[in-house]
């Protein structure tokens, strides 16, 4: 077992039972003081936690497994990815939201030649091309909250989210995971129940465990750009989904990823969006954060074998990122 392994399955001896009652015991109404006493019981580095719905808890099980919870009464006990998805020994295609996705030839899909991975609202558009998705990935707990119009187009669909989202499923649709097997993710350093770790903390865990994750040079707090090689210790945001996903499906042996629909143009999405249409961010954090997590994908797959594709016509990541396969020849 490396440090950090050790360091997540010690959480099972540690769970904040306290933390969490308390966080139960003010209720669920935002108000400023429910805020303050928040803060108060999940201070500073663990400030991550202050998002768990009163009366949600997760009890991290043995190899990373979950049980999640609703005001005492188990909902759903977790798979491992590695339980939820076969061995991809396929081709897989991430579907994304960008209204190119439209414009894709879904009959080079339709038969299951390629392991599908739906993000977000994908769902609603495939179940429109009467296709379904074999994965549901979704790491964005407004997401969870928002859309679960999108959830109930991919009925029984394995899901792999990230936890916080989950808790919100489970607060506020529970029946969205207790249909369906499921994973759960954790963000690298915004581990459950865990203090988020100093930078150099964190190196020095990372280096100690062999290299699961491909840190910056410069460091991101948040850990939001990076390239995890174990996405069931951890898998870095980017800030879109697609790139969650990516980890998933490389980690997990996929060595031909296509990517359809990831526009990041903030131009809509691939479906009816009417009144409830959802802000995106995509633009804002496409300098920042969504480039610099590519460029450190590629530089984390230099020398595989692996290839990943971006099919939108649109897309402003340069082209450079992506290749028909990474390795040095």
């Amino acid at each position: 077992m490396t440090p950090l392994e050790y360091l997540l399955e010690s959480r099972r001896e540690h769970n904040p039972g306290l933390r969490f009652a308390l966080g139960g015991a003010v209720g669920g109404q935002s108000t400023p003081a429910r805020r303050l006493v928040n803060r108060l019981i999940w201070p500073g580095r663990l400030r991550h936690m202050r998002f768990l719905p009163p009366g949600v808890t997760l009890r991290t099980e043995a190899n990373h497994r979950w049980t999640l919870s609703n005001n005492g009464h188990p909902l759903v006990t977790s798979r491992t990815l590695s339980e939820l998805i076969p061995p991809l020994d396929r081709p897989v295609s991430i579907v994304a939201t960008g209204p190119s996705a439209r414009d894709h030839p879904w009959e080079s899909v339709r038969h299951g030649e390629r392991f599908l991975i739906a993000v977000n609202g994908a769902p609603t558009m495939l179940k429109e091309l009467g296709i379904a998705p074999d994965l549901l990935v979704i790491t964005d707990r407004e997401f969870a909250l928002s859309g679960i119009r999108h959830f109930e187009a991919a009925p029984h669909t394995p899901l792999a989210i990230e936890f916080l989202a989950a808790a919100a499923l489970a607060a506020t649709a529970p029946q969205l995971l207790t249909d369906r097997p499921v994973a759960i993710l954790e963000r690298v350093n915004l581990w459950h129940a865990l203090p988020a770790l100093d930078q150099r903390t964190l190196n020095r865990l990372n280096t100690d465990s062999e290299f699961p994750f491909v840190l910056p040079e410069t460091p991101d707090p948040k850990c939001r750009v990076g390239w995890s090689h174990r996405p069931d210790l951890g898998i870095f945001s980017g800030r879109t989904v697609v790139f969650g996903a990516l980890q998933i499906a490389i980690g997990l042996g996929s060595t031909d990823v296509e990517i359809i629909g990831m526009d990041l143009s903030g131009s809509g999405r691939s479906y009816a969006e009417g009144v409830d249409q959802r802000p995106t961010q995509l633009q804002q954090h496409y300098e920042s954060f969504i480039l610099p997590s590519f460029r450190i994908m590629r530089e984390a797959l230099a020398g595989t074998n692996v290839a990943v594709r971006n099919l939108s016509p649109v897309c402003p990541l340069p082209s450079a990122l992506f290749a028909d396969h990474f390795r040095i020849d």
